[in-house]
């Protein structure tokens, strides 16, 4: 499938088949396009868990369970958690990594050279601020385009999939055995729609001059008309939701599924979300 039609089609999946489980070769072509993201550095700061709801513990699903998640947490067969790993950026081994680039002739165009100006310039620099690098923003976007990559994998290969975040991420490193070093970044549900494709529609995003500017900040990022008609065209823009049918389709899925109306309100003043 074309990428654009790809990120048109995707959608947040939350009524998933439970009866049908995902099969490892699909994660794991998930967990290889996140391992293809590109990184600063190349220092591949991204880690997960996979987590086959019925392996895990009680305990384990209840504590990652965010109070939005009803729909996805009792039907998806798999999570996924990813994580930073602050340790990518330690000193030493992030200069292994960018000593590895040159060896790759990725960088520079003398790989004796980039090797003599990365011990003479960066090591110190990186000795100095790893540490502060490792909770930059810029590190936590890898993660981000790691996760974005394996998203649209899944969708390729047929599965849904939905981004949700907890502060109870962070309560669940000892039942993980996750080291120090890790920063849960979010949960990822993963199985087969149980509802349409469309999911009732494309999901609208705020107005495209309201989030990208030229040369300024206040001067909006004019759109082409025709540009848009393309991507039309091309299935990167597609209906708005809600569909006429969606609220059926809805009542129709918790009926089948036999969910339950789960939705902890209170703590959504802590900062939970999902995706969108």
């Amino acid at each position: 499938m074309e990428v654009k039609r790809v990120i048109g089609n995707r959608r947040s999946i939350r009524f998933y088949l439970p009866f049908r489980p995902v099969e490892r070769d699909k994660i794991q072509k998930m967990l290889e396009a996140a391992r293809r993201a590109s990184c600063v550095g190349n220092v591949t700061v991204a880690r997960a868990i996979v987590i086959w709801k019925e392996q895990a513990s009680p305990e384990l699903m209840k504590a990652i369970t965010p109070p939005l998640g009803y729909q996805q947490m009792q039907t998806a067969p798999v999570f996924i958690l990813w994580y930073h790993d602050k340790l990518s950026y330690e000193a030493n081994k992030w200069i292994d990594d960018l000593k590895n680039l040159a060896t790759q002739r990725r960088i520079g165009e003398d790989v004796e050279r980039t090797v003599a100006v990365i011990e003479k310039s960066l090591r110190p620099a990186f000795g100095a601020s790893w540490e502060q690098m490792a909770v930059a923003p810029l590190a936590f976007m890898d993660v981000g385009q790691c996760v974005a990559q394996a998203t649209l994998v899944a969708w390729d290969e047929g599965l849904g999939t939905c981004l949700m975040s907890s502060p109870r991420l962070e309560q669940i490193g000892k039942l993980l055995s996750l080291p120090e070093s890790a920063i849960p970044v979010c949960l990822m549900s993963v199985g087969y729609p149980a509802e349409s494709w469309e999911a009732g529609g494309q999901t609208s995003k705020h107005p495209f001059s309201e989030l990208f500017y030229e040369m300024e900040h206040g001067t909006p990022f004019v759109e082409d008309a025709e540009v848009n008609e393309e991507l039309k065209r091309e299935g990167m823009i597609q209906a708005p939701a809600p569909l006429p049918w969606r609220e059926a389709e809805l009542k129709y899925l918790s009926h089948a599924l036999s969910l339950e109306w789960q939705l902890a309100i209170p703590s959504l003043q802590a900062g939970n979300g999902e995706q969108r």
